[in-house]
């Protein structure tokens, strides 16, 4: 009875597994697929690896994967040019032929023409017939054509086979003169060797031609002097840019060293530079009669600046005995050359009438064909010809125009004129002006303009007075021998103005400035002088 009774308990409990699970534990229920498609339902989670949806097979579905996708893509595009639709429409119909396969009609599916060729070939199939249905009749055609285009290339090399010999012979002269020196191959190395013509054809004819060929073989010594000849020109004008450069960055050794060689080879240029350097005593030791010496040997030449040079040593008597008729001499030459300094100094000597008869019409005449040329001596010049009618008639307003033009390009002697017109109009702006063009040629150390602004400092016109500063000035100026400074400073020891007081320190500066043993300086040179 048990027994009965546990059969039909567990029949029971079979039929209870079999009988449909609730609605609440069917979410418990996972579905998944295995990588063969094989379906499952299982209350546990799917193990690992475990698929959601079913596999789609390989055959059925267009590109299984990504990586299968990116060549027919690629062929695409290049279908898409309608300039050649003829080829890609052949390329279907030629496949099928290849690989006859009962497989075939289920890859029309992905509506392409395209893929039934990827699927049959995947690799070569698109990249293949793509190239080659655009590329190869082109390719094809060329063939024939190839030849022809290699035809000219190819007949050079015929020519240069046929006459393998004559043609290093005919290469290494490149003259005419060669095919007979091919004649005689024992010749030939002598003329390589000079690697000229003239030698093979002293080794065919010595005795006939000489006269034959004579002008031929005047012509290569003509072309092997010409360098030399040319040389000289530009390796002077190379040597005097070098020298100078050297004379710009202050190597006056180097300088001498450059220019001395072509000085005493001839050159005018250079023989001036020289006399330069020994008048200024840059590289060498300041010779005046030396440097004379060279001038005369430039200005003999033709320098026109060694002219002018030449003249003023002759006119102040530096180097050479003093001579004002040959200075007009050769200023008269550099002036008509177009020397703005010569000019300028014939100017004066017609108007000091030394070496020549005075004429202001003369002097004012070559004073302005150098004021026009810019030069700031002729212009200074000018400005007093005009200051003081000499050879026409006065014009202060002129007379500025000039001093200020000379003022502003740096010469200090024009500088102190137009302070000291400023100084005489005694009014504030003007004054002001005047300390200002004072102070700017006392900076060159220029001895009347460091008197004339010791004068305002002492004055207190245009600055505040300062007898200290005007002191300090006066000294600069009287330790130059500028007599003037000397006998100021003599006044301020006397009255003990700014300095101490002195009867002694007076008297030694008034004696200086009286006996006149210091010569009162000129004016320094203007940077363009020369």
């Amino acid at each position: 009875m048990r027994t009965l009774i546990g059969r039909i308990a567990a029949a029971l409990a079979g039929l209870a597994l079999l009988a449909p699970l609730p609605l609440g534990a069917a979410d418990e229920i996972y579905r998944w697929y295995d990588k063969d498609g094989n379906v499952y339902y299982t209350q546990q989670p799917p193990p690992p690896g475990a698929l959601r949806a079913p596999p789609a097979p390989a055959p059925n579905t267009p590109p299984p994967s990504p990586a299968a996708e990116p060549r027919p893509e690629r062929a695409a595009p290049r279908l898409a040019p309608t300039a050649e639709p003829r080829p890609e429409r052949a390329a279907p119909r030629i496949a099928p032929a290849t690989p006859a396969e009962p497989a075939t009609p289920t890859v029309r599916t992905p509506s392409s023409t395209t893929p039934p060729a990827a699927a049959n070939t995947p690799p070569p199939a698109p990249t293949a017939r793509t190239p080659s249905s655009i590329s190869a009749p082109a390719a094809a055609k060329t063939p024939p054509d190839a030849p022809i285009a290699r035809t000219p290339s190819s007949t050079t090399p015929p020519v240069a086979a046929k006459t393998p010999p004559d043609a290093p012979i005919a290469r290494t002269p490149s003259s005419t003169t060669p095919p007979a020196a091919a004649k005689t191959p024992p010749d030939a190395p002598t003329a390589r060797t000079p690697s000229s013509t003239t030698p093979p054809a002293a080794a065919k004819t010595p005795p006939d031609a000489p006269t034959a060929r004579t002008p031929s073989s005047t012509t290569p010594p003509a072309v092997v002097k010409t360098p030399a000849d040319a040389e000289r020109p530009e390796d002077t004008t190379t040597s005097l840019a070098r020298g100078l450069e050297a004379y710009g960055r202050g190597d006056y050794a180097e300088t001498v060293a450059i220019i001395r060689p072509l000085a005493e080879r001839g050159d005018p240029t250079a023989q001036s530079r020289l006399a330069a350097l020994y008048e200024r005593g840059a590289g060498v030791e300041q010779d005046f009669s030396e440097a004379a010496r060279w001038y005369r040997k430039a200005a003999e030449a033709g320098d026109a600046l060694a002219q002018q040079s030449l003249g003023s040593m002759l006119g102040e008597g530096r180097g050479v005995a003093h001579d004002d008729a040959e200075a007009i001499v050769w200023w008269t030459r550099a002036a008509e050359h177009g020397v703005a300094a010569a000019q300028t100094s014939l100017g004066n000597a017609y108007y000091a009438g030394a070496g020549v008869g005075k004429d202001d019409i003369a002097a004012l005449q070559w004073w302005r064909k150098a004021a026009v040329q810019g030069f700031p001596p002729a212009q200074e010049r000018l400005a007093f010809a005009y200051a003081h009618g000499v050879g026409l008639e006065r014009s202060d307003k002129q007379a500025m125009f000039w001093y200020r033009s000379a003022a502003e390009q740096g010469l200090a002697p024009a500088q102190v004129e137009l302070a000291e017109r400023y100084r005489r109009g005694s009014k504030p702006d003007t004054l002001t002006e005047s300390v200002r063009w004072y102070r700017i040629a006392a900076a060159q150390g220029y001895p009347p303009a460091q008197h004339g602004l010791a004068g305002a400092y002492a004055l207190g016109a245009g600055v505040k007075q300062d007898y200290a500063e005007a002191a300090r000035l006066y000294r600069q100026a009287a330790e130059q021998g500028y007599a003037p400074a000397q006998k100021a400073l003599a006044g301020l020891y006397l009255k003990g103005d700014g300095v101490p007081k002195s009867r002694d320190e007076a008297e030694r500066w008034m004696r200086r400035a009286t006996d006149g043993a210091e010569p009162t300086p000129a004016a320094p040179p203007s940077p363009v002088a020369r």
